[in-house]
């Protein structure tokens, strides 16, 4: 199932209708965080929800006469809604932006920004006009602002079952997976799932690689010396999370040789091993469970880095 921005671009290269909706207020509990959306095409297609019951179905409706009125427009759910019949079980009250009528240069500078893993914000100068694609910025005046960031991507060197398990872990969670190992075996079953395999014909030879700060770089190795040339070059970039599977002892040798290859001690303090949330894990879905927690833990963190973070920019 698509996201809700990917159907919104695919149904623009299909010249299909589609309407964009957007959460960009809370008052009170929600199970959403701000920024979440739903897409809805004028054939029925949907991606996203705000809630998975009722509040939903009243949102596709919306959405549906959005489209039909080719207008920007934003409604309360749940406190002081004029939906006095969907009350939402947390007792909080939703802003929803619908947006009938995407423009075709907005939509296309989203796609830009998301086949270049670029943070953007959409801004809405007012309710009643459609958003626009603009940089990362503060608010001015009543304009909303929400920011929308590339998705968590993995990068995971390694081999055997525990990288085959990682891989389908992060693949049921529509997360993106390239994997490298020296194990050209592995390619059947990694390819059904759709990760891309790069065979490592040597410890040294790694494909480029580009570990953007939305990416978690991770071994995955029972011998450790084809770890090391992927571990010096993730810890040289702004992935937001780098990590090793391997004991606490690994992890002093591991320290010691990257330091002896150069790498500063500041740099090497980046790398968490033993990596994942469940202490002493060995079985490998165990593990992949634990280390997959661990890596979308810290994008959250490095997204929403306090506590009750609004994650939008909404003006006054």
């Amino acid at each position: 199932m698509p996201r809700p921005l990917e159907l919104l671009i695919a149904s623009a290269r299909r010249d299909e209708a589609c309407a964009l909706v957007t959460l960009v207020g809370i008052h009170g509990a929600a199970p959403r965080r701000i920024g979440a959306q739903m897409a809805v095409t004028g054939n029925g297609e949907v991606a996203g929800s705000f809630s998975g019951g009722c509040l939903d179905w009243s949102v596709i409706e919306e959405a549906q006469r959005a489209i039909a009125d080719a207008a920007s427009r934003r409604v309360r759910y749940g406190t002081d809604s004029p939906y006095v019949d969907i009350v939402l079980p947390c007792g909080s009250g939703l802003d929803l932006q619908f947006d009938g009528l995407v423009p075709a240069n907005t939509i296309d500078a989203i796609a830009q920004a998301i086949v270049r893993r670029d943070a953007f914000d959409l801004r809405w100068r007012d309710a009643a006009q459609p958003p626009d694609c603009l940089p990362p910025a503060p608010t001015a005046g009543d304009e909303t602002r929400i920011r929308q960031r590339p998705a968590l991507r993995l990068v995971l060197a390694g081999a055997g079952d525990t990288l085959l398990a990682m891989c389908r872990l992060a693949r049921a969670a529509d997360i993106e997976v390239t994997a490298l190992s020296p194990e050209r075996e592995l390619h059947p079953a990694l390819d059904a799932i759709g990760v891309p395999l790069h065979v490592l014909q040597a410890q040294h030879a790694l494909p480029p690689l580009v570990f953007d700060a939305y990416t978690a770089a991770i071994t995955l190795f029972h011998d450790h010396d084809w770890e090391l040339p992927f571990l010096q070059r993730a810890l040289a970039s702004d992935a937001c999370l780098v990590g090793a599977m391997g004991s606490p002892r690994a992890q002093a040798q591991r320290l010691e040789q990257l330091q002896s290859r150069g790498v500063s001690a500041a740099a090497a303090a980046r790398l968490r091993s033993p990596l994942g949330l469940l202490p002493r894990a060995r079985d490998p879905q165990e593990l992949a469970v634990s280390m997959l927690a661990e890596a979308m833990q810290a994008y959250r963190t490095m997204c929403y880095p306090e506590p009750g973070h609004p994650e939008s920019m909404t003006g006054a």
